[in-house]
């Protein structure tokens, strides 16, 4: 009978695929904003008078209200986008860690390896990103990089979607991210430093693109970690990089 264990699942893949899909989410952006730099507000009329169908209603926003709304629901795909990318990036980590596991049972002779299989291919669903790292420190007491960092993206974004952007009056909501800045004086290199903004309630939020860069900064930083965390993880077993049935 065959081992019950999933295929093989390398790092170097999964770093590849992820920090190209992140490149392709920076891309996507960039383009946005060259666009947005050349719009003006006899454009924005030329195009809703020449476009058939679109809403016209006493609602309808003027220029500089249109490209600042414009400004905020690109920010709100582009962070979803970035975080789904996370979601299915740390299901997969939550497989490598699994296999390590089924790996370590199976060379010690201790442990159910069907349970294991089965555990690995679970099905997580719509698991949120601030539930699958708990569960990578409580099963695999993984160490988690930037956790402050994804958590305060995940609750932005959770306010965008269950508020509008409006910060509630029962709380605070803060930003922490990760930011290049430029060299020290008598340095040669760009310095990474810690970016944290709060919005009070009943505050609207918006960020500069600026700090929306750093959104990609941040998580391009923590794919990165992650990897190496789950490196760590299996050498710390006795594994190699690219745990896989034995």
């Amino acid at each position: 009978m065959s081992d019950p264990a999933p295929q093989t699942i390398s790092l170097n893949d999964i770093g590849r695929r992820y920090v190209g899909a992140l490149q392709h989410l920076g891309d996507l952006m960039v383009l946005t904003w060259a666009g947005a730099r050349v719009v003006t507000e006899a454009g924005y009329e030329e195009v809703f008078r020449s476009v058939a169908g679109l809403p016209s209603t006493p609602f309808r926003l003027n220029f500089e209200s249109a490209r600042a709304e414009a400004a905020r629901w690109n920010f709100k795909s582009s962070l979803g986008d970035i975080l789904g990318l996370n979601q299915v990036f740390l299901e997969d980590i939550r497989k490598i860690c699994g296999l390590v596991s089924f790996n370590v049972a199976k060379q010690s002779g201790n442990g159910d390896l069907a349970s294991l299989a089965a555990e690995i291919n679970a099905e997580t669903g719509s698991v949120d990103i601030p539930a699958r790292l708990k569960h990578l420190k409580e099963r695999y007491s993984l160490s988690i990089p930037l956790e402050p960092q994804m958590q305060s993206l995940h609750a932005l974004h959770y306010n965008f979607i269950h508020t509008g952007g409006v910060v509630p009056q029962n709380g605070a909501i803060t930003l922490q991210l990760k930011v290049i800045q430029p060299p020290a004086e008598g340095q040669k290199e760009p310095r990474l430093a810690d970016y944290q903004r709060t919005w009070n309630p009943g505050e609207r939020i918006a960020v500069s693109r600026e700090e929306h860069a750093a959104v990609f900064t941040t998580v391009s930083i923590f794919l990165n970690s992650m990897l190496a965390s789950v490196q760590e993880f299996a050498k710390a077993f006795g594994l190699d990089e690219h745990p896989e049935p034995q």
